[in-house]
């Protein structure tokens, strides 16, 4: 799909797209935000939309799964502060020593790979980007 098809076939989606992710997540900021990464996957992928026989249907399921992601996500989130305000304080202190514990060995592991293979690690589970 070049650009002009681009604009013309999936830009114009824009405003149900952001409604459908406002419906959703209940937040205009958290919407703008999953829209534009939409747009910027079905960018990288224009190439193979030529294939996607309903392209309206296509976008607003991407839309749709990745409202879904970022709710799970929410929730795994509010999960673990639940856990945490539960804990004592001496827990709490136990938790965090852990947790650095696991960074530090994470890291020592993360200088044994090359520069490059480190980097591309680093993006996807840390950096949370997408492959």
């Amino acid at each position: 799909m070049e650009q002009k098809e681009f604009k013309k076939h999936i830009i114009p989606m824009q405003s149900a797209m952001q409604l459908l992710a406002e419906r959703m997540l209940g937040d205009v900021c958290d919407a703008e935000d999953v829209v534009q990464d939409v747009f910027v996957t079905l960018w990288e992928r224009r190439e193979e939309l030529d294939k996607v026989v309903r392209i309206e249907s296509y976008c607003m399921q991407m839309v749709r799964m990745r409202c879904i992601d970022l709710i799970r996500k929410r929730k795994r989130q509010m999960e673990h502060v639940e856990t945490i305000r539960n804990l004592s304080d001496e827990e709490v202190m136990m938790e965090v020593e852990e947790m650095q514990d696991r960074s530090a060995l994470l890291d020592k592991l993360m200088m044994e790979f090359p520069k490059r293979q480190r980097k591309a690690v680093r993006m996807r589970y840390i950096d949370e980007c997408d492959t």
